[in-house]
């Protein structure tokens, strides 16, 4: 988003809330100097010019269907915004529709939603602030990099040219951090996370990528997968164009967790998950000390990264199927506890 967008509509959220806040009515004078983004206080702002802003954005109010309400004499008016006329009613929203207010929210931070959805965000984002303008808890934020941020722009060109490509790249088992030299062959978000699908040129069986590696029928070559996140300092692309022939996509391997919630908690899992066949596991099956949680059935595609987003959740959940992804799990969480544990425990 630019930041000429950024500041116009960051100017209109500080206009409402100044005029929710007013009681009394402020006057065009009151409005422009204390409201940021006008810069009256500026030495070198001109004030016909900040008078000028302040009337297009109480226009804009309107627009939006926010009554601006004048009041006093007509030589000096004082504006203010009934808290009546503007309320929206209690908003109650289901799983599916948080998760596409979130969607939008993200979409709005790259800037590609048009001037009418940007200026209905901007007014749910008003309505959800306190009086005293403190960060908006409303709008969710997507952990998805929808918009592509996190990727190298040195990377996007290896893939489309198919040429190597050289990066540092922190082990998610060791935690040690190496050089690899890899051929690009795919990028693609999965599970709010970007991820290089590659090939090692020398064929070596790698223990550093982040999945386990596929190998395409017919052919010894092997796809490892690596989390860009993992990926450190600059990406250096080199070699010829059409180093490589392209191997065409293939869906990843999926695996299946049985999970354990407490009710009313985990929402998000629930959302991706789904009750397991009564056939395979029930409550007859948990033990005793997790009896009246509910068992959620999630598919998952990355041990690590789910292995994380499920120990973030704490006690709210607990892993009963598969092993593997039960000890990821409490990697995550005895790593967490040794950065918080006093020195010598």
């Amino acid at each position: 988003m630019s930041e000429q967008i950024r500041s116009t509509e960051e100017r209109l959220v500080s206009l409402l809330l100044t005029l929710r806040n007013s009681t009394t009515g402020l006057s065009a004078e009151e409005l422009v100097a204390s409201v940021p983004g006008y810069a009256l206080a500026d030495a070198s702002t001109n004030p016909v010019s900040a008078r000028r802003k302040f009337e297009r954005d109480k226009d804009t109010l309107r627009e939006l269907g926010i009554e601006v309400t004048t009041t006093g004499r007509p030589e000096e008016p004082r504006y203010r915004v009934v808290e009546e006329d503007y309320i929206l009613p209690a908003l109650h929203l289901s799983a599916e529709q948080a998760a596409c207010l979130s969607l939008a929210a993200s979409a709005w931070r790259d800037g590609g939603l048009p001037a009418t959805a940007r200026r209905a965000l901007t007014k749910l984002r008003a309505v959800s602030e306190g009086p005293a303008g403190s960060s908006s808890a409303g709008l969710p934020a997507l952990t998805a990099d929808l918009s592509g941020d996190e990727i190298p722009e040195e990377l996007i060109t290896a893939v489309d040219e198919r040429r190597l490509v050289t990066f540092d790249y922190v082990s998610a088992r060791s935690g040690s951090t190496r050089a690899r030299t890899v051929e690009p062959h795919h990028l693609r978000l999965a599970e709010g996370a970007w991820y290089l699908d590659a090939v090692e040129p020398s064929g070596t069986l790698d223990t550093d990528s982040t999945e386990e590696p596929g190998r395409y029928e017919g052919s010894a070559t092997r796809l490892l997968t690596f989390r860009l996140a993992r990926m450190t300092g600059s990406v250096t692309v080199h070699g010829h164009p059409g180093a490589f022939t392209r191997l065409p996509t293939k869906a990843p391997s999926r695996r299946r967790a049985l999970l354990a919630a407490l009710p009313g908690r985990a929402l998000g899992l629930r959302l991706a998950g789904a009750r397991p066949d009564p056939a395979q596991a029930s409550q007859a099956d948990l033990p005793a000390h997790l009896e009246g949680r509910d068992l959620i059935a999630v598919e998952y595609e990355d041990s690590f990264s789910f292995a994380g987003t499920v120990a973030a959740l704490g006690e709210a959940v607990v892993v009963l199927a598969p092993d593997s992804l039960r000890q990821a799990v409490l990697s995550h969480l005895r790593g967490a506890a040794g950065l918080t544990a006093p020195e010598g425990e």
